[in-house]
């Protein structure tokens, strides 16, 4: 009995179609009846009492008009039940004890949204006998469908929706413009035309459901007079050691294929295929090779354009003591650059030449990284390298080297740790002076006399602590100061 309480509406829907349709369209009855089979079971609900009639109800009647079209649908109950009192109504059913819904006296709802709805009648009749009937409404979505028109150089127009997947339409009508009309099915959203003059032609899509016969439509204007424009890689960006990202410009919208080429080989597929107006793909990439990339039309008609060619490119870094030295490589196509620079934490610091590939960097600062990157700009198109970061150079934050300051000597001729003398790795030659306790100068170092001997104006000086202060100035100017005390042991 429920198999049959399910069919009711369907048996309904059919017998109503029947006595309109004539025998020559039969053909579109079935294909009808084959849909509202498929929509009323293919909308499952949880605790569908639709078709069940509780013990003491009896089965109630109503029509719908409107029953299947375009949102925003109005529809209308059509009340055929003589014996019918007390009508009340859910237009959005989902399931559950039909009395727990906020229910309306009026016939007529509308649905915005698409999608597949039960509505519910609860009637009385003249005994007071409660009544149950449901009916399924289709809204179906009016969604504009999208497309794409590639223009060949002999007069075709090359025609395909986008959208399909969003608007399901089962039919689609191609005004070309000119006169004629293409219809296409969801099994097959291509359509080519050859227009016999080149004055532009406003191309228009109506897409259609088959049942309502409702739908969306969209135009554009095409130009028959100008020949389609390559795409363009308008940038590749290194994000890392083994990743790049290219960046397509595609205003026509092709479906484009992208080529990698090894060193100086020939350029190979990569497979990857990009058809959207603007689109970002990722790319392998790898800091000993150079791998160039170039796009290519895929449509038959537009295969001969081919995009600019961009190659990756990086930068080195090798540290010295005193500097960090700035290497790059030489580009594979050095005709197509326009300008290269280094930036160095983000400001122009370095602009390369064909003749200068690298270049010393003795500035930084301690405890904070230094950034550097190189931008290649072409006709077309920005290569950004990878970006390093490293330490400031060694001098810089150590100009002292290993350096040997003694805390303590004795003056008396033993020959163990007689001087004070200061040792190890320095950047050039150091001052060093010792104070006393009031602060006066007892001992400075020259090029004769490099360390102090404990005397003071040739008299032993007495035993206690005493100060030292240590200038060291690099090649660069700067002067570097180290301050201690060391101890005269008599």
């Amino acid at each position: 009995m429920r198999f049959l309480g399910k069919l009711y509406p369907i048996i309904t829907f059919t017998y109503f179609w029947l006595t309109l349709l004539q025998s020559k369209k039969r053909c579109l009855l079935f294909l009808t009846l084959g849909l509202t089979i498929s929509l009323a079971f293919g909308q499952q609900i949880v605790d569908n009492q639709c078709n069940i009639i509780p013990p003491g109800w009896a089965t109630g009647e109503f029509n719908i008009l409107n029953e299947v079209g375009c949102a925003p649908l109005q529809v209308r109950i059509s009340n055929k039940q003589i014996v019918s009192y007390k009508n009340n109504y859910i237009f959005d059913y989902r399931g559950g004890n039909p009395d727990a819904y906020k229910t309306t006296t009026d016939s007529t709802f509308p649905y915005t949204k698409p999608g597949l709805y039960y509505v519910m009648k609860l009637s009385e009749t003249a005994n007071g006998v409660r009544q149950r009937a449901c009916r399924v409404v289709t809204v179906q979505n009016p969604t504009p469908p999208t497309f794409r028109v590639l223009v060949c150089s002999n007069g075709t127009a090359n025609l395909s929706i986008t959208n399909h997947a969003v608007t399901e339409y089962e039919a689609y009508d191609v005004d070309w413009g000119d006169g004629q009309f293409t219809i296409l099915n969801k099994l097959n959203l291509l359509a080519i035309h050859k227009y016999s003059d080149k004055t532009s032609k406003v191309i228009t899509v109506y897409g259609r459901h088959r049942i309502s016969n409702c739908g969306g439509k969209s135009s554009q204007t095409i130009s028959l007079d100008s020949e389609a424009k390559p795409a363009i890689l308008s940038k590749l960006e290194m994000l890392d050691a083994t990743t790049g990202e290219l960046t397509v410009t595609n205003p026509n919208q092709f479906e484009l294929e992208i080529f990698r080429q090894e060193g100086g080989g020939s350029f190979r597929t990569l497979g990857t295929i990009v058809k959207n107006a603007e689109e970002k793909v990722k790319v392998l990439v790898d800091t000993n090779k150079i791998f160039c990339y170039k796009l290519k039309a895929r449509d038959s008609c537009v295969a001969l354009l081919e995009s600019n060619v961009l190659c990756s490119s990086f930068i080195k870094i090798t540290k010295e003591a005193d500097a960090n030295v700035v290497s790059i490589g030489p580009y594979l196509y050095p005709s197509d650059v326009k300008g290269m620079t280094v930036t160095r934490n983000d400001e122009n610091w370095w602009n390369p030449t064909f003749s200068q590939w690298f270049k010393p960097d003795n500035q930084g600062n301690c405890g904070t990284e230094t950034c550097y990157r190189l931008e290649i700009n072409t006709k077309d198109a920005t290569i950004l390298s990878n970006k390093l970061c490293t330490d400031a150079p060694a001098s810089l934050c150590n100009p002292f080297g290993r350096l040997f300051v003694p805390d303590a000597f004795t003056p008396n001729g033993d020959g163990a740790n007689d001087f004070f003398e200061v040792k190890g790795e320095i950047e050039g030659e150091p001052l060093v002076m010792i104070y006393d306790r009031w602060g006066s100068v007892v001992f400075r170092n020259s090029t004769n006399v490099r360390f102090w001997n404990g005397m003071i104006n040739g008299s032993p000086a007495p035993a206690g602590a005493y100060l030292y202060r240590i200038n060291v100035t690099d090649k660069i100017g700067r002067t570097f100061v180290k301050r201690g005390t060391v101890s005269l042991l008599r």
